[in-house]
């Protein structure tokens, strides 16, 4: 699960010029999801077709945007946030059990069942571990063999501190601290920590003035919104190339270099500067920067460490967020006030806020957490008097208690999406996450759903 997909279908309605076949700028620094490159087309039955084309063939293609650091990484598990095993859970169930332990050596070729080979962690961890071998056996053949990578430098980001391949003689191989800059190689240290790839990737904005971001992964829209969003946009730029986000019947229209990938599917670049600054004329707020702002609404409408919010969609939440320019999304108690406020418009009566509420800063500030619980109770009794309302639903909706603890899901999202591998633990407080008997972690009330 990632965020919801008519988040990028919205902003590529309004600010299409962010959309482009090719990158608006050359990035210097370009950070592959090897998360995602794990996943194989059906076609593909040799580990070393694997290689070749998942790996080798990208990181070519990424030297050849311009960039002179390309950095593959992969999730280090321990420190994946615990918040995320909900969504591993899910994952997991949809797939076969399949039967490999830590003493199993890969076999001959790629399993059939890759998706459920995939899913078994012990698998996939000796996957990666000898995608990493082979691929720095490949970069090392490359530096002395082809003249065209002599000054290129190659990182994996895997575990602990990321190994960095380049050529001993090369202008920036005299030692690995004099890779970039003599003051900037400090990059190293903030990588150690890191766990998903979505965080991995912003510590070599340090180190770029362009980063270009290759995965499919929706999250890295308000990451990347979060992460740059006090900065101007004249000294860091972040690019994303992704899937294309269609907004009309998908067609055999070629890509831009004239021929459909080997898939089928099409890339776009995303740049983010353009989407932000439209997202600062567009997105009203009053009491929170207008970037925090759609980016808690993403949160709410569903992510990885959230569930989807029952009835209320993106296109829900933005036609109405200029009623919700009085409160503060990121704010658990004020956001769970402001699903009310959205559910009163979608079932009571438009334009009308509910009963003891006010649409005001002042009153959203001061608004305590069982007031918020008492509006949304009274107004989903409401809603559960409606005869126009199907019963299917008013089974959907949740009750408060599920209702508060999305909330503060959203707000540790929130928070991790902001300060990366500094985010406190989802246990540390109140962030609507509990363990079960086994230790395992869930959401609150999460047996409801």
């Amino acid at each position: 699960m990632t965020i919801h997909a008519d988040f990028f279908k919205i902003v590529k309605e309004g600010c299409g010029q962010a959309f482009t076949d090719e990158p608006p700028l050359s990035p210097d620094v370009v950070f592959i999801d090897g998360q995602v490159k794990l996943m194989k087309a059906d076609a593909i039955k040799s580990w070393e077709l694997f290689f070749q084309i998942q790996f080798y063939k990208t990181i070519e293609r990424c030297f050849a945007l311009g960039a002179h650091t390309v950095v593959l990484g992969f999730d280090n598990y321990e420190h994946v946030p615990s918040s995320k095993a909900m969504t591993q859970a899910k994952r997991a169930k949809q797939r076969v059990d399949y039967d490999f332990a830590h003493t199993s050596a890969l076999p001959n070729s790629p399993p059939e069942d890759w998706g459920s080979a995939m899913a078994n962690r012990t698998f996939k961890v000796k996957v990666i571990s000898r995608v990493l071998e082979v691929t720095r056996a490949w970069f090392e053949q490359k530096l002395k063999t082809d003249a065209k990578f002599a000054n290129l430098t190659l990182v994996l980001d895997y575990r602990g501190v990321p190994d960095v391949v380049f050529a001993p003689d090369s202008k920036r191989g005299l030692s690995a601290k004099t890779f970039v800059d003599e003051n900037d190689w400090t990059v190293l240290d903030s990588c150690v920590g890191r766990g998903e790839c979505d965080i991995k990737a912003f510590a070599w904005l340090k180190i770029a003035r362009c980063l270009c971001i290759v995965s499919v992964d929706g999250d890295f829209l308000p990451l990347s919104l979060l992460q740059t969003f006090a900065d101007a946009g004249e000294t860091r730029h972040v690019l994303l190339y992704r899937m294309l986000t269609q907004l009309a019947p998908a067609s055999n229209k070629r890509n831009s270099s004239g021929t459909r990938s080997a898939s089928g599917r099409q890339y776009e670049f995303v740049h983010i500067a353009p989407v932000r600054d439209w997202l600062l004329s567009v997105f009203p707020s009053r009491v929170v920067n207008p970037i925090q702002q759609f980016c808690a609404m993403v949160a709410l409408c569903g992510c990885d460490f959230a569930r989807n919010l029952p009835r209320l969609g993106p296109r829900s939440l933005w036609k109405i967020r200029h009623r919700l320019h009085n409160c503060d999304l990121t704010d658990p108690t004020q956001a769970l006030c402001a699903i009310s406020f959205a559910y009163h418009d979608m079932f009571i009566n438009k334009n009308t806020v509910p009963a003891r509420a006010t649409n005001s800063t002042a009153w959203f500030r001061q608004a305590t957490d069982a007031l918020a619980i008492e509006i949304y109770d009274e107004l989903a009794k409401r809603v559960d008097q409606l005869p126009r309302v199907s019963a299917k639903i008013k089974l959907q909706l949740w009750s408060s208690t599920t209702s508060r603890a999305h909330t503060r899901n959203a707000s540790w999202t929130m928070m991790y999406w902001t300060l990366l591998q500094n985010a406190p633990d989802p246990h540390a407080a109140d962030y609507g996450y509990e363990r079960d008997a086994k230790g395992r972690t869930r959401f609150v009330a999460e047996e409801s759903i």
